[in-house]
């Protein structure tokens, strides 16, 4: 599945039609920051990730992304298009609407719809990503590469099984209900069983009723009885039915109740307090997020900062859940403690709306309640569930403790058979729940059975996927080293290796040794360019495993933070590992690329360099050599001091990498001072050398190539008055500027055979110390120095 060919027209940055030609092989593009090369990038990623562009992703830029995805100046009457050519002669076209709305045709529309962007495409900003993504990032990016996608959706799904089972059952709510009434029956039952609370329950029911108990079930016999209770207290005198109802309010546990919301909101407040910097930004995000979900296809989560889908937000939020699930459970105790302390509140409001206290209330409203007796009125309760803090339980402890602090003054001497209808009243309804409790524990018991067996399964899949995973982790990581061994030589950082975390099900994490000590992340001691080294690696074991497919791999700006030593590294790194891969790199990095021009094998590779952008109108345009001149007569109009002091520097690498090739002996210079010799150094050496050493061939032997020292000659006098001079003094006129760009890319042609198009470096000869051209036109003979 290698490309021949990706043409632009009207997309991103490309106006008319634009091509990048690369005929099967890798390539190294050239240009400067804004000439378009990452257009070619966006149209691959927006083939591969269904017409969406992952640094586009905003809610500036469309619903369809329309707004970026088109070139800003593009005619009404034009289409924004991409056209993809392989090798295998088949085609992919793309054809992008005004309105985003994309037509993609062509017999490998479902093929490259296939490929892993991951594997694919690495870009600038992506170099460090995977290393800086969580645990269980990093295993999402993994799992495809594992081939064990299948099993993870099986076990995701059984995940999702025991919620939703949990939620049909309402088992939180449940065990909830099933604490408090075991709480309730140790108040009242102490430690008598189920068989003396039914006995219990029988004796009142003859007693009240005053029949023996019927065969019905004991649940309709507590409704018979409480029943008959109630009219016994509706029969009695005021005084009576007045010290029941304080009764039942004295027994109210509002004090207790408050306490335990206090208790639950101040471990909730521990719990969050952490989060509290990190997530701070959440709020601020909401809106934005709330509106993408209408407006694109793809959002910006405002909890992690991913771009997800629509579709997955729901999956996306169960996640986030589970990753804060201590907070949740806190968030839930809280809640419970909440509503069983509105219960209380609700309980205290009925009891006082009765006619059975109201003589009672008055006098205590005549003396100092008043206000405390028309807030308990007022309040509402239902509004109190949903948001309940420190004042309202303040209030509530201020308004009603000493409501029930009278009314336990009032109690302290009842009737006794007041007293008794209360007690029974209490034994009859808490037993009922204790009678009803006994069939839902037994659901209760049979949901926990059905969930651990869930479990059990989504575990035991959890186990395969790590044991199979193991092996494949161990292969990239092996990978990885030898990768970095390249990169760095240097035996500082050792050991890098992917590893599993014996705690969590979905988390995979890189470890390594920094000088012999170990370390569980990179992010704890590696810079930012080693990290991006890392990075750099990690992507390319990653696209390693699927070597076999042949399919071709993007860089775009990948060694922007790389230092000289180690950025050199990548052309052996690539040769090395990815000999047989089509390998597309894009720079703007003008030195670099004269590195990988001269260090990459041309049979092999193929070099291009973009002229500056203009306009939008204009686009993107190729130029018709592979140095990099242009970008100094680019600058020939406004700055032609800039101009050649470009050239001048395009000669200081071009220049060092000739003398290198061509074994030219210079002076001795102590320590960096070698590296930093300018182009008059080596032209003055390279003439001197050149004048025995070149040759071209004439006839059926070989002469002094003397057109070639003319042109270098002419190019060293250049440099010498006036690139210097454009460098230092700032005082270059455009003439002189365009005279010494022509000259300088005169000379750096001379190395190139007319001919056969090859470098006179291209092939060693038998004559010892001495290379040519492929059709042996030009060569150097460096024992002739």
């Amino acid at each position: 599945m290698r490309i021949n060919l990706i043409q632009l027209s009207w997309f991103r940055g490309a106006a008319d039609p634009v091509s990048l030609e690369l005929d099967g092989k890798s390539t190294v593009v050239y240009g400067l920051n804004g000439s378009g090369k990452s257009s070619f990038v966006d149209a691959v990623e927006y083939l591969l990730k269904d017409g969406k562009i992952g640094h586009l992703s905003h809610e500036y830029s469309g619903k369809k992304q329309e707004k970026a995805v088109l070139n800003t100046h593009k005619p009404p009457a034009q289409k924004g298009e991409i056209l993809i050519k392989f090798k295998d002669e088949t085609e992919l076209q793309v054809q992008i609407a005004q309105d985003g709305n994309a037509i993609i045709t062509g017999a490998d529309a479902v093929s490259m719809h296939t490929w892993d962007y991951p594997r694919i495409v690495l870009r600038q900003d992506e170099v460090a990503e995977f290393i800086c993504d969580t645990k269980g990032g990093k295993y999402s990016a993994l799992l495809p590469l594992l081939g064990l996608r299948q099993l993870e959706v099986a076990a995701e799904n059984l995940r999702k099984l025991v919620k939703s089972v949990e939620e049909q059952a309402k088992l939180k709510e449940t065990k909830f209900k099933l604490k408090e009434i075991a709480e309730k029956r140790k108040e009242i039952f102490g430690t008598e069983n189920n068989g003396q609370i039914r006995s219990k329950i029988e004796d009142l029911h003859q007693m009240y009723c005053g029949t023996p108990p019927s065969p019905k079930e004991l649940g309709s016999r507590c409704k018979e009885l409480k029943s008959a209770i109630d009219g016994r207290i509706s029969s009695s005198s005021a005084e009576h039915r007045l010290h029941v109802v304080l009764q039942d309010v004295a027994a109210l546990k509002l004090k207790e109740h408050i306490g335990s919301v206090r208790g639950a909101s101040a471990k909730l407040t521990q719990a969050i307090e952490p989060f509290i910097d990190e997530r701070l930004r959440i709020l601020e995000s909401t809106g934005t997020f709330v509106d993408g979900l209408v407006d694109q296809e793809e959002v910006q989560c405002p909890a992690c900062g991913r771009i997800i889908s629509v579709h997955m937000f729901r999956e996306h939020v169960n996640e986030e859940r589970e990753r804060l699930g201590k907070i949740i459970e806190n968030f839930e105790a809280k809640k419970a403690a909440v509503s069983l302390l509105c219960d209380t509140v609700q309980s205290l409001k009925t009891s006082f709306k009765k006619s059975d206290v109201k003589s009672w209330r008055d006098e205590r409203e005549e003396d100092s309640l008043k206000g405390n007796f028309e807030y308990l009125t007022s309040i509402d309760t239902s509004k109190l569930r949903t948001s309940c803090g420190e004042v309202d339980i303040k209030r509530i402890e201020d308004m009603f403790i000493p409501i029930i602090g009278a009314v336990a003054s009032a109690t302290q001497n009842p009737p006794p058979e007041a007293q008794q209808l209360s007690v029974d009243k209490n034994i009859v309804e808490v037993g009922e729940a204790v009678i009803t409790s006994i069939a839902q524990a037994d659901v209760v018991e049979r949901v926990d059975a059905l969930i651990s067996f869930i479990q059990s399964l989504e575990q035991g899949i959890r186990e395969k996927i790590r044991q199979r995973s193991t092996s494949l982790l161990a292969e990239i990581s092996e990978d990885i080293r030898q990768m970095w061994a390249i990169l760095y030589p240097e035996k500082s950082i050792k050991d890098i290796h992917f590893y599993s975390h014996e705690d969590a099900n979905k988390a995979i994490d890189i470890g390594l040794k920094f000088y012999d000590v170990e370390q569980e992340s990179p992010r704890l001691t590696l810079s930012e360019g080693y990290r991006n080294g890392l990075g750099l690696c990690i992507f390319l074991a990653m696209a390693k495993q699927e070597a076999d497919k042949d399919r071709p791999m993007f860089l775009d700006d990948v060694v922007v933070s790389l230092d000289r030593n180690h950025r050199g590294m990548i052309a052996d790194l690539l040769e090395n590992e990815f000999g047989n891969r089509q390998v597309v790199i894009f720079t703007h990095d003008r030195e670099w690329y004269t590195e990988l021009r001269h260090q990459l094998d041309n049979k092999t590779w193929t070099f291009k360099s973009l002229l500056p952008y203009e306009a939008p109108k204009i686009g993107i345009r190729w130029s018709h050599k592979t140095t990099t001149f242009d970008d100094a007569r680019a600058q020939l109009k406004e700055r032609p001091d800039s101009a050649g002091n470009d050239a001048r520097k395009i000669m200081d690498v071009e220049l060092s990498f000739i003398a290198e090739r061509l074994q030219i002996r210079l002076p001795y210079l102590r320590a960096e001072k070698n590296d930093k010799r300018m182009a008059h150094d080596f032209l003055e050496r390279i003439i001197a050398d050149g004048k025995k050493c070149y040759q071209i061939k004439s006839g059926a032997a070989y002469e002094s190539h003397n057109d070639a020292i003319k042109a270098l000659d002419n190019a060293h006098c250049l440099v010498i008055s006036w690139a210097n001079r454009g460098s230092h003094t700032f005082d270059l006129v455009r003439p002189e500027a365009t005279k010494l760009i022509n000259a300088c890319e005169a000379a750096l042609e001379v190395f190139k055979c007319i001919s056969c198009k090859k470098a006179v470096w291209f092939a060693n000869v038998e004559i010892a110390e001495c290379v040519q051209c492929q059709c042996s036109q030009i060569r150097w003979r460096s024992g002739k120095g």
